[in-house]
């Protein structure tokens, strides 16, 4: 019994002190994890794929809307992505925007991404275009998106 309520003890300190730290972060510090979050992005797809960082920094439940249809899931982002048979595709994006809720559990980012790629007929394109991500600081203190 002692040793049960030695171990409950160090728990309820050690869920106090993480949850202290948390406190702690600034809005500064939460605008930029969410920049530093979306570069990291950035860069995973530019040299692993669209599937691979999708589905990284996707929460478990995360969704997005593509193709006039919501895709939710890591599992489902990753498998819409991998289908793709455009692989030669290059998105850049930068936010222009970063908002912190004041409880620093969630944000959101936007800006312009630009894009280009060969399409399945050999034809080239290019374009320019706006996103929004909506991103939840996960209960180990990561962030990741719930909505693309």
């Amino acid at each position: 019994m002692r040793h049960f309520l030695s171990l409950a003890l160090i728990l309820v300190l050690a869920s106090c002190s993480q949850y202290q730290a948390d406190q702690k972060i600034t809005r500064e510090e939460a605008v930029q994890q969410i920049y530093d979050m979306e570069q990291a992005f950035n860069e995973m797809l530019a040299k692993e794929g669209r599937a691979a960082a999708f589905a990284h920094f996707a929460a478990p439940n995360a969704g997005i809307q593509r193709s006039g249809r919501m895709i939710i899931g890591k599992d489902s982002i990753y498998a819409f992505y991998a289908e793709k048979t455009n692989t030669n595709v290059t998105l850049t994006w930068k936010p222009d925007r970063v908002e912190v809720s004041d409880d620093f559990t969630m944000a959101y980012t936007w800006g312009k991404a630009k894009f280009s790629g060969t399409r399945e007929n050999g034809e080239d394109y290019e374009g320019e275009g706006l996103f929004h991500t909506v991103w939840k600081r996960q209960p180990d203190g990561t962030w990741r998106y719930v909505y693309d």
